[in-house]
């Protein structure tokens, strides 16, 4: 090996060593690429955002379609089934029993035909101007007098099929 002392023309020409002057430690060069991260508020919405997009591009495009469209649909394309005024997708009841706080004056009115509109709507407690497209649960909750099954047996008291 040779001593850095003899070092010859050739080898200081051909390899040029780095020295490091003593005590100091080697600090890496700073580049030009700078990484910037991103807010957590940023990433947290565009997680909840994508995914509602997605599904909401997918129903626009009639490939995903929910309980509520599709009952809307099949009732619509079904002949003489009672859907009342807004074509709501539950089907009309067969006997009292079958009344669901989904249902609407309408379909009820349009099930059992002894009944009138204005009869239920007094039995519920709800102004008589009250549309007919209303759900009955929504006139339960806003009044305080019958509730559903209380409104089945008044049903069957009235003669209703």
């Amino acid at each position: 090996m040779r001593s850095p002392l003899r070092a010859g023309l050739r080898d200081a020409t051909t390899a040029p060593e780095l020295a490091l002057p003593r005590g100091q430690r080697a600090v890496p060069t700073q580049t030009r690429l700078h990484t910037r991260r991103i807010p957590v508020a940023m990433y947290i919405a565009a997680l909840l955002l994508l995914p509602t997009l997605m599904v909401a591009g997918f129903m626009s495009a009639g490939l995903w379609a929910n309980a509520e469209t599709s009952a809307t649909t099949q009732s619509g394309t079904q002949e003489g089934t009672p859907s009342g005024e807004n074509g709501a997708g539950a089907e009309a009841p067969a006997a009292p029993a079958d009344v669901k706080g989904s249902m609407t004056v309408q379909q009820v009115v349009d099930a059992f035909p002894p009944i009138t509109a204005a009869q239920i709507l007094g039995k519920l407690g709800a102004a008589l101007n009250t549309p007919t497209s209303t759900q009955l649960k929504t006139l339960v909750e806003k009044g305080n007098s019958i509730d559903i099954p209380s409104l089945r047996t008044w049903l069957q008291g009235q003669g209703a099929k």
